[in-house]
């Protein structure tokens, strides 16, 4: 080896040493979140926890999702007592087809605080409410549920997702004893406190047409790649990781950070106008914070890093998935690579180092980094093809044993649309998987040369502020 480096160029040496520190932190990543969600994602936990704070659920509504039923019913089967619970489904649109759905379950639950919130002077043109404070529809709409809601901790849910029925347990616990996957965290004045517990977003393809492929790709990103890195980020905490599927933290804790921001600066909130409005929705009394992230498409981030940059927060995990089923309505290839465009699209500007090191996450550009280094190191070769082989192999091997992890857990919810589904065997998971893994590197370039997305049926910029406009 000596040999082979003494007849190497300064390049070749240092480029090589460059792609192979880098092809270890990244394998020491994926694997943290590997065996962290071996160990504490095989099953649904069930924490106990005597001191059980009381908790509005609130569910932001726009038209009916697959399984919408299922989905919104999981809110009121929490083992959670009923005298501290309530439900709030937040709607723009009066004539929303989700309504007798909703009315049905409220119906049918009569013992739990559930009402239905429907905004005010809806114009279906311009698809707007009196509730607009931005560009961010979602935000929009669960405003007058910040406004409406009788206790302090706050769930925020998606209409599209399920949750087993210990989650909202779980999640308090983690709240309130700050802990991480039922790890107790230390509570010195010098460590980060959980102030928003999340949970790892799964899907779930119900359609068994094989022509859907959009749907299976995006449950094969999410119970392969995105979920292994989401878990071992938010284990590492060095930034706030959040995607807003499933939200819980304190109504109290995003007016306080939304207060501080006139005072302290931050570079995700220096903005004159963000500086004024935030000083703006503080004096109009609690629960109004919230429409100050109105102003970007990426909400949930970046309540994620108010909570950490003012209150000197973290995030905390329970041990729980939320999953979203899939039908094969909008769901073809193109589908897929529009909605993952998006979403690179957005993080470009919250999170830029991040999105620009995500192609090294994937296991074909990761592969090709070790690959040269090893080869350059051990084999004076620029590319060692069973280097490259061997790595591909393991990984593969790796993202299976835990997408069959998480399907356990799935099933093991007894869901009846996901008793019906059939397992996927070794060479039909294989496709798909390879598949994914061939388009991620072309849909980050996509990404990152533009700037425009298509959101809920309506064109945003993203700008560098981190904020959105209609186009």
């Amino acid at each position: 080896m000596l040999t082979y480096i003494e007849d190497l160029s300064y390049f070749r040496i240092i480029s090589a040493w460059f792609f192979l520190i880098w092809y270890i932190i990244i394998i020491l990543v994926a694997y943290l979140g590997f065996i962290e969600i071996l160990k504490k994602f095989n099953h649904a936990p069930n924490h106990h926890l005597s001191n059980l704070e009381p908790v509005t659920i609130i569910r932001p509504i726009k038209g009916i999702d697959p399984e919408l039923t299922h989905c919104l019913e999981s809110s009121f089967l929490q083992h959670y007592p009923s005298d501290k619970l309530q439900i709030l489904f937040c709607i723009d649109d009066p004539r929303d087809a989700s309504i007798p759905i909703i009315e049905n379950l409220i119906n049918k639950y009569p013992e739990i605080d559930s009402k239905i919130l429907i905004s005010k002077y809806f114009d279906p043109v311009t698809n707007k409410s009196i509730d607009h404070f931005g560009p961010n529809p979602k935000v929009n709409n669960l405003s007058k549920g910040f406004k409406y809601a009788h206790y302090d901790i706050l769930w925020i849910m998606d209409s599209n997702v399920w949750a087993s029925p210990n989650i909202l347990k779980n999640s308090v616990k983690s709240l309130i004893e700050n802990t991480n996957n039922g790890r107790h965290l230390p509570n010195g004045s010098n460590n980060r406190k959980v102030k928003l517990v999340h949970h790892v977003p799964l899907a779930l393809t119900t359609d068994l047409n094989h022509k859907n492929w959009g749907s299976k790709l995006d449950e094969m990103f999410l119970l392969t790649s995105h979920s292994k890195f989401y878990v071992s980020l938010n284990n590492l905490s060095i930034a706030p990781c959040v995607n807003g599927k499933s939200n819980l933290y304190r109504r109290s804790d995003l007016d306080k950070a939304v207060a501080s921001i006139p005072d302290n600066f931050s570079p995700f909130f220096h903005n004159k106008s963000v500086i004024s409005d935030a000083h703006h929705y503080s004096s109009l009394g609690p629960g109004n914070s919230i429409k100050l992230f109105a102003r970007y498409i990426g909400e949930d981030n970046m309540i994620g890093i108010a909570l950490w940059e003012y209150l000197f927060g973290k995030t905390g995990l329970t041990g729980d998935c939320v999953i979203q089923p899939l039908s094969g309505v909008d769901n073809s290839i193109n589908d897929y690579v529009t909605r993952r465009v998006r979403w690179l699209r957005v993080r470009k500007y919250m999170v830029l180092m991040a999105t620009l090191i995500e192609p090294s996450t994937e296991s074909i550009v990761c592969g090709i980094f070790g690959t040269y280094s090893l080869s350059t190191f051990f084999f004076n070769q620029w590319f060692n093809w069973r280097i490259f082989s061997i790595h591909m192999l393991i990984w593969v091997i790796t993202d299976y044993i835990q997408y069959n992890n998480w399907i356990n857990n799935i099933k093991s919810s007894n869901l009846p649309w996901v008793r019906k589904l059939p397992s996927k065997n070794w060479w039909s998971w294989l496709f798909i998987w390879i598949m994914r893994e061939i388009l991620a590197l072309p849909i980050w370039i996509i990404a990152m040369i533009g700037h425009e997305i298509d959101w809920r049926g309506r064109p945003f910029r993203i700008k560098k502020d981190l904020t959105a406009e209609d186009i």
